[in-house]
């Protein structure tokens, strides 16, 4: 039974498959296309969706050549969409979440009304929230359009024509309502939508089209709730989870929303799981502060700077990673240097050693406030995605949590993706199921280290 994981990346474009029927995990990536915002002629930053449907349709097509294949999913980055007229063509390429237009959310927000905001949708403000990006869309585009999808589902809608918005990704753009589950037609028609524009919310782990006659299955279609369903163990009411990556998540599972005082004041979003409860996490500022240098220093070897930094034996500055001067500065570089009070000949190492140092303890922070909020201790951390790969932000997490860290998989978008697959399929009969299969590719904790 081999199924095919589609995983949108902000960076990058993947395609894996797993067969679910091997005694252990072993995914194999059959395609990634390296990719990023394009900045067009008007100064916005778009996506060039016509190149990311190309590359995705390679990937399931060398996905075909090496062999069958049972079910398709689709998962991706959050926040952005695509708008189709009444032809269900797309109108315009798609804006990134970092495009200057929601330069303005705060006013926004305070007009709507940031505890009526919190109330409602129950999720951490930020300028990239969906809800902020349609209150800054072009008027004229917006009337000319019949659908608003989030773009893995508008992928999914290419490749059947089925038009849904998976609940896992709906949750996240502050135009849901937290509880219900349901559009917030309130808040939806503040920002100019209608309610008709909004495509019918639905579930994951059903089937919802095919693709050239292979079954086409809804999974969690927000990447970080994929990468939760493949986190290395079963959670308890004392773990805390990290997806590491462009983003850094920091969060828990809960099984209800928690739209609280509290909650809304330390801006935790509490968006939904893939398959039960609810995602309760923050949003942290990550790896993309060290791409973004790196593209700047002509793009070496991201493993040669870590290298490097690990060496790094003396204390380095930290900057506070969630300021809003590093969303979408001109020359991070510059700004890292600024903010640090870094001199001008401050080797690349200490730059990246202050960049890891400075997420870690970040998270912590992070941490220690969920900890507070869950009115109970975190004892264990689970460590997934791109960044759980480098072992030296792995010793910092330790480090800075003191905490026992077990860390999952690199791909665990891709991997959680297909295991919802699996209990669509029914090789599982639930999540535990398929997060003790998940487990079995995973090593032994790593002990806090004080």
């Amino acid at each position: 039974m081999r199924v095919l994981a589609i995983d949108l990346g902000a960076t990058s474009i993947r395609v894996a498959a797993l067969e679910l029927e091997a005694p252990r995990p072993a995914l194999q990536l059959l395609h990634r296309w390296q990719h990023g915002p394009v900045r067009q002629s008007d100064g916005s930053l778009r996506w060039d969706w016509p190149r990311i449907l190309s590359e995705v349709q390679r990937g399931i097509q060398a996905g075909l050549e090496a062999g069958p294949v049972a079910s398709i999913g689709v998962d991706g980055w959050g926040c952005d969409y695509g708008l189709l007229d009444r032809q269900g063509r797309l109108l315009e390429m798609p804006y990134s979440y970092r495009d200057a237009r929601t330069a303005d959310w705060r006013s926004i927000a305070e007009r709507i009304g940031v505890d009526r905001l919190y109330g409602i949708c129950g999720i951490q403000l930020m300028a990239s929230n969906t809800i902020f990006q349609v209150a800054a869309h072009d008027r004229d585009q917006l009337r000319k359009a019949s659908k608003l999808l989030l773009l893995p589902d508008l992928l999914v809608k290419d490749l059947t024509g089925f038009e849904g918005a998976e609940l896992s990704n709906a949750s996240t753009t502050a135009l849901l309502d937290g509880r219900a589950g349901t559009w917030a037609a309130e808040i939806v028609e503040e920002v100019g939508l209608t309610k008709g524009m909004l495509p019918e919310v639905i579930p994951a782990g059903s089937t919802i089209g095919s693709w050239h006659g292979i079954p086409v299955n809804s999974v969690g279609s927000h990447d970080t709730a994929s990468a939760f369903v493949a986190v290395p163990g079963i959670p308890s009411a004392r773990t805390a989870i990290v997806s590491s990556g462009t983003w850094v998540l920091v969060g828990a599972e809960r099984p209800a929303a928690d739209m609280s005082e509290r909650s809304r004041v330390a801006n935790f979003s509490n968006e939904r799981a893939a398959m039960h409860g609810i995602r309760f996490l923050k949003n942290v500022t990550g790896f993309w502060m060290l791409e973004r240098c790196r593209t700047r220093w002509g793009n070496p070897p991201i493993m040669d700077l870590i290298d490097a930094a690990a060496e790094v034996t003396l204390p380095v500055p930290l900057v506070d990673v969630m300021d809003p001067r590093f969303f979408a500065p001109v020359d991070m570089e510059m700004e890292i240097r600024t903010a640090a009070g870094l001199d001008a000949d401050t080797n690349r190492a200490e730059i990246v050693r202050s960049i890891l140092e400075s997420i870690a303890a970040a998270a912590a922070r992070v941490i220690r406030e969920l900890g507070s909020i869950l009115g109970t201790p975190i004892e264990e951390l689970f460590v997934v995605g791109g960044g759980s790969r480098i072992r030296l932000m792995n010793d910092l997490l330790c480090r800075q949590t003191g905490l026992r860290v077990t860390v999952g998989s690199s791909e665990a978008s891709a991997l959680g993706n297909a295991l919802v697959q699996g209990i669509a399929l029914g090789r599982f009969r639930n999540l535990d199921e398929a997060r003790r299969w998940a487990a079995l590719g995973v090593s032994q904790p790593k002990p806090a280290s004080r």
